[in-house]
């Protein structure tokens, strides 16, 4: 303990007034809170400090807005530990979220995963229990404890500064930090090429400036060719081309399940199985259409799936902060192209049913102003739930989805079923007993074998759940088509890195930005199952994607598709999908970037979607009324 010259109250370690090392801790402290983001991203010290050494100018950018904003609020505050706090503390956060997602589903968090910041709870609980954060992530946590310890000693100036100078030096740091942020100089070096996905963002950039350079362009920039003439022109294009089509003598009802995880599992290398692990499945396969499902999503996503599905506009198409759970222009969910909207205007009843809540991808707002005449979520089922895996199981889903359709009026219904059960995490003991079909693979650990029995007893119940609904629908006089699709393949990460796809050889690693474009496309790949009880030959390609399904569906059920839909249908002649470093064509063949025969109807599609969103809506109602409106 020391004491004041001149006697006084004795000074305490942590009321240390020297200035010069007060001064030095201000410089130090945003070069390490960089260090420590990078370590947490790298997971390896010495990486972390190779990749500020090789990206002099993106490290020196983070640090330089860093330093910035501590300064501020340091001054603002005249304490130097809440200045820490409130800026190295948040950015280290959002690098241990972004290695957790990194690790369960092989891409860094995006700019528009902070629109789910609210729900981290519920998000939190889909990771694995016990789930390692890694050794750079907890010495990143040392770290920053040792940083805040020493910002809490130097934490006040040796006398505070007159409001007067405050007030001056406030400004003239707010003014720094906003050229910063804002100057073309930053711009420049933030900008990359289009296309550019995070992890090629963060690998340039850093997580933080890759965040930032996100956020940038958080919605879709205005196609130069936009134009009330050019939008036009489209439209008459469309006009001209539309098909006339008659409603059917009977609508059918129409049930779409989109079931969490599900897919194949024979297609897995090396897997030997004791029994049929989808036997309803492969039956059903005998008699009615199935194919390859492209999805938009790896291993989590859902939602961008579901909306995808729902509206047909690609999610390459927006801005890099944004996605089509999280447009920025909220209202834009009213005007866009509906699935639920052209059932309700053909005559459907029309339910949105998930054995889930609705805290995720802002379904409480969105759905909604899609037209669905309800929601039913796990609270509001009228049946008796039962729970497998952690979630309400997919036989209650079912059960529930037979209960709503019995309680229908006298018009056709359009249901659509969410399930949960295979939701993620994988783990050995997830599910209270054992797998109904047992499979082993040559070399497979201990964690590998469980994570794996614990995918095989959620494919079980999915496919057993299709059976289920197969079976009550076949009695049933009124007609009735069921599709039964996968959303994306499911996220199986080990706790040593790497996943089970990896393990077993049918992926080449779990760093998603690495593929190459046919490994994007098989891993983007699911399966589909059209199925109906009256006979009709429903015709469904080998291949189809969450973009084309919404338009087939209405081409299935005879609803007379809107000129948007009809657009979809004619653009699935040249394309399949087209989402971040994915664009496959209509022959099946996967690319990072459209084809240069496809580069025309890409421009005008993105016209569309631009005029639809953000645009002055010159053509948008025309393309989405009913038919003869």
């Amino acid at each position: 303990m020391e004491r004041l010259e001149g006697g006084g109250a004795p000074r305490r370690w942590y009321r240390r007034a020297d200035p010069r090392g007060r001064a030095l801790l201000m410089v130090l402290l945003p070069l390490a809170g960089v260090y420590l983001c990078q370590l947490v991203t790298l997971q390896d010290g010495a990486a972390a400090w190779a990749w500020m050494g090789s990206h002099i100018q993106a490290a020196g950018y983070i640090y330089l807005v860093l330093l910035l904003a501590q300064l501020l609020l340091a001054t603002l505050t005249d304490s130097l530990l809440c200045a820490q706090l409130l800026t190295t503390l948040p950015c280290l956060l959002l690098a241990i979220a972004s290695h957790l997602k990194q690790a369960v589903n092989g891409i860094p968090l995006l700019v528009s995963d902070l629109a789910m910041a609210g729900q981290a709870g519920q998000v939190a609980g889909f990771l694995r229990p016990g789930m390692s954060l890694g050794a750079g992530t907890w010495g990143a946590i040392v770290g920053m404890v040792l940083l805040c310890l020493a910002a809490f000693a130097w934490s006040h100036p040796a006398r505070p500064m007159p409001w007067a100078r405050r007030l001056s030096a406030l400004a003239v740091l707010a003014v720094l930090l906003a050229w910063a942020l804002l100057s073309p100089a930053s711009a420049a070096l933030l900008a990359g090429e289009e296309g550019e996905s995070q992890a090629m963002r963060n690998d340039r950039l850093g997580l933080l400036a890759g965040l930032y350079s996100a956020a940038r362009e958080s919605t879709m920039a205005e196609p130069d060719a936009y134009s009330e003439d050019g939008m036009n022109r489209i439209l008459l294009r469309l006009r001209a081309d539309a098909e006339e089509t008659g409603e059917p003598e009977e609508k059918p009802h129409v049930i779409l399940l989109v079931s969490e995880s599900f897919f194949d599992p024979t297609r897995l290398p090396g897997v030997e199985f004791d029994a049929d692990p989808i036997p309803n499945f492969h039956a059903l396969a005998e008699e009615f259409p199935t194919g390859a499902f492209l999805s938009n999503t790896y291993a989590g996503g859902t939602g961008n799936v579901e909306m995808e599905l729902f509206i047909g506009i690609p999610s390459a198409f927006l801005g890099a902060g944004e996605s089509l759970t999280s447009i920025q222009d909220p209202t834009a969910y009213s005007r866009v192209p509906s699935l639920a909207r052209v059932f309700g205007d053909a005559g459907y009843e029309t339910l949105f049913v998930h054995s889930y809540g609705d805290i995720l991808y802002d379904r409480d707002m969105n759905i909604p102003r899609m037209g669905f005449d309800r929601l039913v979520y796990q609270d509001d089922f009228t049946v008796d739930k039962t729970y497998a895996g952690g979630y309400v199981s997919d036989d209650t889903l079912a059960d529930e989805l037979i209960a709503r359709f019995e309680a229908r009026g006298e018009e056709p219904v359009f249901l659509y079923g969410l399930s949960m059960e295979n939701h993620q995490p994988y783990f050995a003991g997830k599910f209270d007993t054992p797998a109904p079909v047992s499979a082993t693979a040559e070399g497979l650990t201990e964690e590998e074998q469980g994570v794996l029995d614990a995918l095989l007893h959620g494919l079980w119940d999915a496919d057993a759940s299709l059976g289920k609904l197969v079976d009550y629908f076949s009695r049933v006089e009124e007609p009735v088509i069921l599709v039964f699709v996968g959303d994306h393949l499911p996220g199986l990460s080990l706790d040593a890195g790497g996943t089970l796809y990896t393990s077993l050889g049918c992926s080449s690693t779990a760093d998603t930005s690495r593929w190459e474009p046919e490994e994007l496309k098989r891993m983007h790949t699911t399966n589909i199952l059209v199925w109906n009880n009256y006979g009709a030959e429903l015709a469904l390609p080998a291949e189809t994607s969450c973009t084309l399904l919404g338009t087939q569906l209405l081409g299935w059920a005879g609803v007379p598709r809107p000129l948007y839909f009809q657009w979809v249908a004619d653009a699935g002649e040249q394309m399949l999908l087209y989402r971040e470093r994915l664009f496959v064509a209509a022959d099946g063949s996967p690319h990072h970037e459209p084809t240069e025969d496809c580069a025309s109807l890409v421009a005008d599609w993105k016209n569309i979607v631009y005029d639809m969103l953000y645009g002055e809506q010159y053509i948008t109602q025309a393309l989405t009324e009913p038919p003869g409106s």
